[in-house]
């Protein structure tokens, strides 16, 4: 379980809610969090898996990222002892930080059972 998930309540949907017209939004920032001061952390090895993304060989894409997971894999573990918290803390944060940049729109809907579910965009 990620820790780094704001619960998406009643009244934090209400008090974070925005508006574009009549669309109702959310920013994804505002439930996935990430420690700020570990941003320029997380940019670096954002930016290591993108660049090992592109410049792979293999042609399986599937494949590439497994081969790349191992490596980025190592890279949290040593950030996340370099700045003193879990290495599963940091991973669960790192893909915070992903998910804000590639979403930073997010769309909240209660299902037929009540459960909040989402929607994650790149734009309205």
């Amino acid at each position: 379980m990620n820790k780094f998930i704001l619960e998406p309540t009643d009244e934090n949907l209400e008090l974070l809610k925005k508006f574009k017209g009549s669309e109702v939004y959310w920013h994804t920032a505002d439930f996935f969090q990430f420690d700020l001061s570990l941003k320029d952390s997380l940019s670096v090895i954002f930016d290591a898996y993108m660049d090992a993304l592109m410049e792979s060989e293999e042609d399986d894409e599937d494949e590439a990222i497994r081969k790349i997971g191992f490596s980025i894999g190592r890279m949290l573990v040593k950030a996340a002892r370099k700045m003193g918290i879990s290495s599963q803390d940091y991973r669960d944060q790192f893909n915070n930080y992903v998910t804000v940049i590639w979403t930073p729109i997010c769309i909240w809907r209660k299902d037929e059972s009540g459960k909040m579910r989402y929607s994650l965009m790149s734009n309205l």
